[in-house]
């Protein structure tokens, strides 16, 4: 311990006891700081904070609002990716392509001739 913390000796009973300790006032110690600015220093870091709080739920808002565009986004293509492959089957039945080749004025082959391009004979 240092002197200056140290803790007064304590009088000793007998003589030493009968002479009263005299009284005196002591100043504040000069170290002690103010309040005013730690005050204003806690209530700014507050401030901050709640501002801090605030950007981030706005931002946060803003992405839950685009995700709920976003599928709703994704549900309509689904949807009409859904009915174009509808589209596409239906049209790609045999029943179909008959009617829309009979349309064009095309006729059946019964019998297929087939050209071999390389052999002998071959135009």
């Amino acid at each position: 311990m240092s002197a200056a913390t140290a803790p007064a000796p304590r009088p000793r009973r007998g003589k030493a006891s009968a002479e009263r300790a005299q009284l005196r006032l002591v100043a504040a110690p000069a170290g002690r700081a103010r309040r005013a600015p730690f005050v204003a220093l806690v209530l700014l870091l507050l401030g901050l904070g709640l501002v801090g709080l605030l950007v981030l739920n706005t931002s946060l808002q803003e992405g839950a609002f685009r995700l709920a565009e976003l599928e709703r986004e994704t549900t309509l293509l689904s949807d009409r990716r859904a009915a174009l492959e509808n589209e596409v089957a239906r049209l790609a039945e045999p029943a179909a392509l008959s009617r829309r080749a009979a349309a064009l004025g095309m006729v059946p082959v019964d019998r297929p001739e087939f050209l071999r391009l390389g052999e002998p004979g071959a135009p």
